[in-house]
């Protein structure tokens, strides 16, 4: 692993302890050391005996922590770029870490990254660290392995951080990042108190929802290597009202250029849900929407942008698929893909609708063993939204393919 290395002697001039000595000198913030806690590189703390009951809870959770779970981040760099789609998703779940990863359609961030989250970090760590890619881990054999950074989460507050919350309605904000070389890049820490319990749509599976939220906000101070002052801004957590798996769907700075914005406007994972009771809110699974309307959004097939590669997050939906069309052999079905405007209404972006949905039809074909005959594949471009173009969110919601049982 690459952490970074403790020693004892003196150093030369040109050492990071110099360096930070000159920095501080003239009044510049240097090399920053680490908050107590946070670890970069090593294993996760071995299982204990709550993990069983825990794992078996988050995956009740209203959105679950279940393998196959995708969390897309729409974003867009600058007002005159495309939209940009990272896709965050669970790969396994053990005892004692769950295993993620994170590829964006982001030339100079393609990834995918490797990320494990430890089990007891998702029960008390107190930091949050949403970066993928900072820290470089090399087991002893020489393989590579998932990037762990003890002591912060990813995606959601800790149990213990939220139960906090929710008891005494503040918390201490602490998000932290790593630069390449796995020194501390940035380091945020402000007073957050719950501002709104309130409601907020996002698209679940085949569905927008409103799922019950905690809104808290907070002064930030804010510091990075190399300035003389630190920043002062506000920040703002969106986070799922559900104590099992406390998801963090909003988090933002008032300064958009400090990097530490992430949102969630699509979530999907396998399977929905098995019955009228469920309290999760993606409500029915695609074989319950099929089976009762005919006709489904699905929104957990990823294509790179501007084209009809399907991006390998996609694999749990379409297993999803070709196991319902297994099950349905008389069913045949019709595949219609649909994209926002970006690029405009016209040809283009009905061509490229059209070559969407035939990958997916010819993906059921070769991967999964579905007669040709049973599929059929069709494309309208950006002629029949869903919701509104002006927002990332919108367009979000825009870009999908729809099955259709005949």
């Amino acid at each position: 692993m690459n952490a970074p290395a403790a020693t004892a002697n003196a150093e030369p001039a040109s050492s990071p302890s110099a360096r930070s000595d000159l920095a501080g000198a003239l009044g510049l913030r240097g090399e920053m050391p680490l908050p107590a806690g946070l670890v970069p590189g090593g294993d996760c703390p071995a299982a204990d005996s709550d993990a069983a009951e825990e794992i078996q809870a988050q995956a009740r959770a209203f959105v679950p922590l279940q393998e196959g779970l995708t969390l897309a981040e729409i974003w867009t760099k600058t007002r005159e770029e495309r939209d940009y789609e990272c896709l965050t998703q669970v790969k396994s779940i053990s005892a004692a870490a769950i295993e993620t990863t994170l590829s964006c359609d982001y030339p100079p961030r393609r990834g995918p990254f490797r990320r494990r989250i430890c089990r007891a970090d998702l029960r008390s760590a107190g930091m949050l660290h949403t970066a993928y890619g900072a820290v470089r881990v090399i087991s002893a054999s020489g393989e590579e392995e998932p990037e762990t950074i003890r002591g912060a989460t990813v995606f959601s507050l800790s149990s213990n951080e939220f139960a906090r919350l929710k008891r005494t309605g503040a918390m201490t904000y602490h998000y932290v990042e790593l630069g390449s070389s796995g020194q501390l890049s940035q380091d945020s820490v402000g007073q957050f108190h719950v501002e709104a319990r309130e409601t907020m749509e996002v698209i679940v599976n085949d569905r927008a929802v409103n799922v019950p939220v905690l809104k808290a906000r907070g002064p930030v101070n804010s510091w990075f290597p190399g300035e003389r002052e630190r920043r002062h801004t506000e920040g703002t957590l969106v986070i799922l009202d559900d104590e099992r798996f406390p998801l963090l769907l909003d988090h933002q700075s008032s300064n958009e250029t400090m990097g530490s914005r992430i949102q969630f406007a699509k979530i999907t994972y396998p399977g929905g849900a098995s019955g009228s009771g469920s309290s999760k809110p993606g409500g029915r699974s695609l074989e319950e929407g099929l089976l009762e309307d005919n006709r489904v959004d699905v929104y957990g097939i990823y294509f790179d942008f501007d084209s009809d590669r399907i991006r390998p997050e996609s694999e749990p939906v379409l297993e999803e698929i070709g196991s319902i069309l297994k099950r349905h052999p008389e069913w045949r079905l019709s595949i219609e893909g649909h994209t926002d405007n970006v690029g405009g209404n016209g040809q283009y972006n009905l061509d490229l609708s059209r070559r969407r949905s035939e990958a997916v039809r010819k993906a059921l074909v070769t991967r999964f063993g579905i007669s040709d005959d049973r599929l059929s594949s069709g494309g309208y471009g950006a002629a029949v939204p869903k919701d509104t173009n002006d927002t990332p969110k919108g367009r979000a919601r825009n870009r999908r393919v729809e099955l259709v049982r005949r």
